[in-house]
């Protein structure tokens, strides 16, 4: 079975890529993988600091966010894998997308973090052996 990847960070921008990931799977017949990144260079493992607490709410939020696209495809019959792991997003992404076997990454235009999200897609497309789609938000009304 053909694999998709998306890359979200929960931000409009990588709602709008979930959106195109999904469609994108169900056109396919493809399995959908979605990953979060929490950034090693924003938090570092949990220790016991004061970044424990910030780390923590990193994970959670990564969690939630690959748990959100799930819910996003419920209802289109696209089959999801999701996880969240440490590191440099574009390392990781592009490690995961290994892993998987992933025909194309999806990832959004910008993100929800002080370095944008546009700059690890730009990355990502770079260094990328496969299809990489970014995808913009809608403009807001």
């Amino acid at each position: 079975m053909e694999s998709i990847l998306l890359a979200t960070d929960g931000s409009e921008y990588a709602r709008a890529a979930a959106e195109r990931a999904i469609d994108v799977a169900a056109e396919e017949g493809a399995r959908l993988h979605v990953i979060c990144v929490v950034d090693e260079r924003r938090f570092n493992e949990p220790a016991l600091s004061s970044a424990e607490l910030a780390t923590i709410f990193a994970e959670d939020h990564a969690h939630m966010c690959v748990a959100d696209v799930r819910e996003m495809a419920e209802d289109s019959g696209v089959e999801v894998e999701g996880v969240t792991r440490h590191g440099l997003p574009q390392e990781v992404i592009l490690d995961y997308a290994d892993e998987v076997d992933a025909s194309t990454i999806v990832i959004g235009e910008h993100g929800s973090h002080e370095a944008h999200f546009s700059g690890v897609g730009r990355r990502v497309t770079e260094q990328a052996d496969r299809e990489v789609l970014i995808v913009e938000a809608a403009p807001q009304p």
